[in-house]
């Protein structure tokens, strides 16, 4: 693909999930039929037959989008970057990684959803976006697009979007599983945190060609 297409590409994805995440919020926030039925929906195929085998796994996940783990991916890619001297690509993840703790906490307090009864883990704080689901998006799709920009190896880089795609699942359903969520919360981070990773790597990042020779 080229670099032009590229770019076009991410525009467009980005303007698509920005435009479905406020429909989304405002569908929330006035709690719609189809936000209650949604809910309910994925919430009972995911919670249904919870086994300790099950739940053990699914704590293990969410701890992986927990701040003091997050923060220490983060800055591995950080540092990453800076030996190899990306520093485009490190602004770019730095600011998509600041538009998502800010834009996530602000729009929480905004909406200031309660969280779902019966919990399996203590947790305070608002439901809506999913922080873990948004700043999962954020580090792995920075990640996606890093791969987009600097390997060279088809079946490299569709194993790192694989990877990176089923972290992010992951990450979500275990917030599901564990009733600290709503399907719908986690949903809202997933599109926050690809319009948040689409956008700014549209605005920030030159042409691959010119990145790559930088």
């Amino acid at each position: 693909m080229s670099s032009t297409k590229q770019h076009h590409l991410w525009l467009i994805l980005g303007l698509i999930t920005g435009v479905l995440f406020i429909w989304l919020t405002l569908s929330v926030y006035l709690q719609t039929n189809f936000v209650k039925e949604f809910d309910q929906i994925i919430a009972t195929f995911i919670q249904t037959n919870r086994t300790p085998g099950k739940t053990s796994f699914f704590l293990f996940i969410t701890t992986l989008g927990n701040p003091l783990p997050h923060i220490g991916f983060i800055l591995l890619l950080v540092a990453w970057l800076i030996y190899s001297k990306h520093y485009r690509l490190l602004s770019f993840a730095a600011l998509a990684l600041l538009l998502d703790t800010s834009g996530n906490q602000v729009i929480k307090q905004l909406i200031e959803r309660p969280r779902p009864l019966h919990k399996l883990i203590s947790i305070g704080g608002y439901s809506f976006p999913s922080g873990h689901s948004t700043g999962t998006t954020v580090l792995l799709g920075s990640i996606m697009i890093i791969a987009a920009v600097l390997v060279k190896t088809n079946w490299r880089r569709w194993l790192i979007y694989l990877g990176s795609f089923m972290g992010i699942l992951l990450i979500g359903i275990s917030r599901i599983y564990l009733n600290v969520h709503y399907p719908t919360d986690v949903l809202g981070g997933f599109l926050l945190g690809t319009t948040i990773v689409l956008l700014t790597a549209y605005f920030v990042l030159p042409g691959k060609k010119e990145l790559i020779q930088k």
